[in-house]
């Protein structure tokens, strides 16, 4: 019979360390996102792969891993292969899903802001406020940024509001597109790589 377990603060238990229990995930502002990276870069996920898993007190949980092919490499030096870990997935009938994680499909194309990567239960600053979907429209020809959840981003600054929020730039222009994804990859360079982490512990 198949089996679907929902983690939401309790998935931390088996990565985190105690105390740690009890975490709620806001969105970073925009310098603090860059901050908190060890590393942002454009790539293209090639390929997936879930498996059971057992931390060293015998517990048994699914991992997951996807490899990404660098396109551009924003901020800081990722390592020459870039497979990141995280914690959920699917194993033939079973499965453990971490709410608000991103998902991915392989060919998809991402704006990562890689943070703890093996380290913790996701490998992104802010968990689903670290991974910026790339959109081609055909139409125009310009490749737009959307959050993980799918809205359209209008500003790089609109990475601190709550993933339902519509942005007071569109609010205010309805007519307004969302950020490229060269308008947004120019402003993460142009932020000095510091910040405050994203993730607090109640």
């Amino acid at each position: 019979m198949p089996r679907r377990l929902i983690y939401l603060g309790l998935a931390a238990t088996l990565l985190l360390p105690p105390g740690a229990l009890a975490t709620t995930v806001e969105p970073p502002e925009f310098k603090d996102l860059i901050g908190q990276a060890d590393y942002v870069v454009r790539g293209v996920v090639v390929s997936l792969s879930s498996e059971w898993r057992q931390t060293d007190d015998g517990r048994r949980y699914i991992a997951s891993q996807v490899e990404i092919n660098v396109n551009d490499a924003i901020k800081g030096t990722p390592p020459e292969k870039v497979v990141l870990q995280f914690l959920g997935g699917r194993v033939g009938d079973d499965e453990l899903v971490v709410e608000g994680a991103p998902k991915f499909q392989i060919g998809e194309e991402d704006i990562f802001f890689v943070h703890g990567n093996g380290r913790m239960i996701s490998p992104f600053v802010g968990i689903m406020h670290g991974v910026y979907p790339v959109l081609h429209n055909f139409g125009s020809g310009q490749d737009y940024v959307l959050r993980s959840n799918g809205m359209p981003l209008y500003s790089e600054q609109d990475v601190s509001l709550p993933m339902t929020r519509l942005s007071d730039v569109k609010l205010q222009n309805p007519a307004a597109q969302p950020i490229t994804a060269a308008a947004f990859i120019r402003q993460v360079r142009q932020v000095p790589a510091h910040g405050q982490p994203s993730v607090n512990e109640n």
